[in-house]
């Protein structure tokens, strides 16, 4: 009786004289995306929803829920705490209880095995939210710890969105950037043709010269018309009848030297027209690319921005009002059965001795 009743006797003195009392304080909070549904989606019919064909949302969700748990557990994430609030003053005690002792000027080993005491973090994956519990030596200390948590948690949330965003963007700003640089070559290569040549629309140009050239054509056939009336009176002493043939011979050369001048060869308009064409019609696709380009890119970051992530608290950490732990009654319990384990291997061990006497 004196081993079984020895850790409990020692348990409840622990308890009433030594052991320091701790304050809870509980959140809940999930990981949502700009659609305001949990990236893990509603159940197990939950959205499909993907980026470039990779994890769905359910997927996705679950992934984001282990990660921002396993953060709020790491040590970076309390080096952060620590550079935020100062955690060593809310987790440092110097009281007798040895299980509740951090000296001001503990290691960082020392530091991170006392907050992984007293920060629990998990993920309810039933109920698709992150559960968070802290419990310090007051009060108020759990709430401060709770919420200064929670706003690292979103800015890991942030973060890792941040560069989700960027890497989704990259290709489309790539092509964004490609096809400006197209575009100004295009329009740079058209306007230094328009500079060597004179001429800044060489189609409007060439249709000007083919209007003039139809109105030679009309001026052609009245004066052959005038020329074959005087050379019908039969009088080749007729004053008109040579100015009516230098006319008709002047128009003829005039026609030909444009005709020659828009259709011939060498640099004549027809010349100049398809390199300008060729240039014009690189201008126009390269212009054409870059409003796709830009118009895709448009849609991407709409896209990608429907996928943002955020933190929604389901629950403040209130804390508690009375302290939770250490329970006296499962701690009595727990000494209790630890007590008669004890006894037990002690009879075994006396029963063996025994034996071995009497063998």
């Amino acid at each position: 009786m004196a081993v079984v009743l020895a850790p409990v006797v020692l348990v409840a003195l622990y308890k009433l004289f030594i052991a320091v009392p701790r304050y809870e304080a509980q959140s809940r909070f999930a990981v949502q995306s700009g659609y305001g549904q949990s990236m893990a989606g509603s159940g197990v019919g939950g959205s499909l929803l993907t980026m470039g064909g990779g994890l769905g949302a359910a997927g996705q969700g679950f992934v984001d829920g282990w990660a921002v748990s396993n953060f709020l557990m790491s040590r970076d994430c309390m080096q952060q705490l620590d550079l935020k609030i100062g955690l060593r003053r809310f987790l440092s005690h110097g009281g007798i209880d040895p299980f509740n002792h951090l000296a001001p000027d503990a290691t960082e080993d020392s530091l991170y095995r006392s907050y992984q005491s007293m920060v629990k973090a998990s993920y309810n994956v039933m109920e698709q939210i992150n559960v968070l519990t802290v419990s310090a030596y007051s009060a108020g200390d759990a709430a401060q710890i709770s919420a200064a948590l929670i706003q690292l948690a979103q800015q890991f949330v942030n973060n890792v969105d941040h560069k989700g965003l960027v890497d989704a963007l990259k290709v489309s700003k790539r092509s964004v950037a490609m096809a400006e640089k197209a575009s100004s070559s295009a329009r740079e290569a058209l306007t230094q043709w328009r500079v060597a040549h004179a001429n800044i629309d060489p189609e409007a140009y060439a249709g000007m010269m083919l209007n003039v050239i139809g109105q030679l054509e009309g001026q052609l056939t009245a004066a052959q018309i005038k020329l074959a009336k005087i050379q019908a009176i039969g009088n080749p002493e007729n004053p008109m009848l040579r100015p009516a043939e230098l006319e008709v011979d002047a128009l003829r050369k005039r026609i030909k030297s444009l005709r020659q001048r828009v259709s011939g060869k060498g640099d004549t308009e027809a010349g100049q027209l398809k390199t300008y064409s060729a240039l014009k019609n690189a201008q126009t696709f390269a212009d054409e690319n870059l409003s796709a380009a830009r118009q895709n890119y448009q849609l991407a970051f709409t896209e990608t921005m429907k996928l943002q992530r955020y933190l929604s608290v389901i629950s403040r950490p209130i804390p508690s009002h009375h302290p939770a732990g250490p329970g006296l009654l499962v701690m009595l319990l727990e000494a209790l059965a630890a007590g008669f384990v004890l006894a037990l291997m002690l009879r075994l061990a006396e029963s063996l001795l025994r034996e071995f006497r009497h063998g």
